[in-house]
């Protein structure tokens, strides 16, 4: 795992730089592990757009961000009614799973990770099968999370430029 680590830290350090992918493959690839280094090379956008898609993402994290609080707050009043009519249960805090998956989530779209988008676009469309969902305005808000997910995953990660072994 250090290993990787420091791979990916390499990665973005000459990402950092300006320097393209295929420059870094090549300069790179001896030095480590050949499919580390396409891994997060894939995983992760040049430069020059993650800059120009910072404010996009920095919108996405936010609206993450207030679906995930406005769950952590349902999930709290439940807790809260259960405790004081004397119902609580384990159970409940099963209630608990959906906000830590999107903290998760959310880590992985700050760091401008693939993983992060590719997951908020199967989350966002699977939050649909739940009847709570799809009211306003977690309607709205999983709409909007749903669609910047899939234009910036387009727009950072091409397929084009995708890296094949």
């Amino acid at each position: 795992m250090k290993q990787q680590n420091s791979t990916e830290q390499l990665v973005r350090q000459e990402l950092g730089r300006g320097f393209k992918k295929q420059e870094i493959l090549a300069r790179l690839s001896k030095k480590g592990d050949r499919d580390d280094l396409i891994f997060f090379l894939n995983n992760l956008p040049e430069e020059g757009q993650r800059k120009r898609y910072l404010w996009v993402n920095r919108l996405l994290c936010l609206l993450l961000a207030v679906l995930t609080v406005g769950k952590l707050y349902a999930a709290a009043m439940l807790q809260l009614a259960a405790i004081s009519a004397g119902e609580f249960s384990p159970l409940l805090l099963l209630d608990l799973i959906v906000p830590m998956i999107n903290f998760y989530i959310l880590y992985k779209i700050i760091r401008f990770q693939r993983q992060g988008y590719q997951f908020m676009i199967v989350l966002g469309v699977l939050a649909f099968v739940r009847p709570e969902n799809r009211i306003q305005p977690d309607l709205a808000l999983y709409l909007c999370v749903t669609a910047l997910s899939v234009f910036l995953l387009l727009r950072l990660f091409p397929k084009a430029e995708k890296i094949t072994d």
